[in-house]
């Protein structure tokens, strides 16, 4: 038994040393330096030195020797038997290594140190994922703790335009009792002078956006009442023989009247002139500029005349 183990080990010795080297003489005889042939062969060159003096534990293992060697026989041209025959079949088995592996001592490594939360919070980041978590749950229900104070505080918002209505409301017999004759004009804009007065402050912005939609009836009534006491001295007078409208703006670019004409209606405008008018429904309605008759037809385009009266 002693004899096959010694004979294993000198066979193996033999293999271990056998290099080969009918490969380098051949790429010598070829003149082809280790460098080109490795780029050739696409290798590094420590790798192609390894396999030529024999160090096969520098390569991954003597299948891969054995291929790179015919490789390089293939580039060179020549047999590679005798270069395989140079390299050994198998490696010599390490029994000492095995020994040495199987008595091992086993490291069971060191005992798991229990844990102790009092080192997790002493951490810079655990405290401040700890503060950004905190935070996240105050945004959260902060709103609804204000939720109820938003709610008492838009009763009386809403509160305040129902009281504010009703003045409005009681200004609109104001327009159809204007139009009777001229004396009531300033009688009937005295009411709501004094609603205005009476109202409360926060009532004043309500009042104001109505008050626009009244305007044009009261300076139509005055235009009115200024074109029957003008007579003659009126500078543009439209007068409705049917329903139409009419927008007039003056030469600061300000709207003078813009309202909605029914038949028998007349509008009359002796301020200092230009005069920009458009007119709509022209077929309805007669133009008089200082006195005499204005033809809107060649003006007119899709029955709205667009004229400068200066």
């Amino acid at each position: 038994m002693n004899e096959a183990v010694a004979r294993v080990d000198d066979d193996a010795a033999g293999e271990a040393v056998s290099r080969p080297v009918l490969l380098k003489q051949a790429r010598e005889a070829a003149g082809l330096h280790i460098a080109a042939l490795s780029a050739a062969l696409k290798v590094p060159v420590r790798t192609l030195e390894a396999l030529e003096a024999g160090r096969y534990s520098e390569l991954p293992d003597l299948t891969f020797a054995r291929a790179l060697a015919s490789s390089a026989c293939r580039h060179l041209k020549i047999d590679p038997a005798p270069i395989l025959q140079q390299i050994p079949q198998r490696v010599a088995p390490k029994l000492g290594a095995q020994r040495d592996a199987l008595n091992a001592p086993f490291n069971a490594g060191h005992d798991d140190a229990p844990i102790n939360f009092l080192s997790w919070l002493s951490k810079p980041a655990l405290l401040a994922t700890i503060a950004l978590l905190l935070g996240a749950l105050v945004i959260v229900f902060m709103p609804q703790a204000e939720v109820p104070s938003a709610s008492v505080v838009s009763g009386p918002a809403l509160a305040d335009p129902v009281v504010i209505a009703e003045p409005v409301a009681a200004q609109e017999p104001a327009g159809p009792v204007a139009p009777d004759g001229a004396p009531q004009g300033p009688s009937s804009a005295v009411p709501p002078t004094n609603a205005a007065i009476a109202s409360p402050t926060g009532a004043q912005v309500p009042v104001q956006m109505a008050n626009p939609a009244a305007a044009p009836p009261v300076s139509d009534v005055s235009a009115t009442s200024a074109g029957a006491a003008g007579g003659a001295g009126t500078l543009l007078s439209i007068a409705a023989t049917g329903e139409s409208w009419v927008e007039v703006v003056n030469g600061s670019g300000n709207v003078v009247t813009k309202r909605l004409m029914q038949s028998g209606d007349v509008v009359d405008f002796s301020a200092a002139p230009p005069y920009t008018v458009v007119l709509g429904k022209v077929d309805a309605a007669q133009v008089t500029v200082r006195g005499r008759a204005f033809d809107t037809a060649p003006f007119a385009r899709n029955n709205v005349a667009r004229f400068e009266v200066k």
